[in-house]
């Protein structure tokens, strides 16, 4: 993503998830995770969630994963969460 079109909604102070593409993440502790923007769901079981977003890749790695619900705009995750992590992608 080009540095200009980033330093422009900075600049602004528009909010980078919309205009940038980017996930959200909103926790509950380490039992619930909430993520909007994400694209699609690249691989899930009770021990890892892998989502495309539209600039990188999120791994959740957990226990007892379940997906409580998603929809085009987000994804509820339960369980034991141990890791997040993003990857270029």
């Amino acid at each position: 993503m080009g540095r200009r079109k980033k330093a422009i909604v900075s600049a602004l102070n528009l909010p980078g998830d919309v205009f940038l593409g980017e996930m959200l993440l909103f926790f509950t502790g380490s039992t619930s995770a909430v993520v909007e923007n994400y694209r699609s769901i690249l691989f899930f079981s009770d021990c890892t969630l892998k989502l495309q977003g539209a600039h990188t890749r999120l791994t959740v790695t957990g226990r007892g994963l379940c997906i409580e619900y998603y929809d085009r705009e987000q994804l509820k995750l339960t369980g034991r969460i141990d890791s997040v992590q993003f990857n270029p992608g």
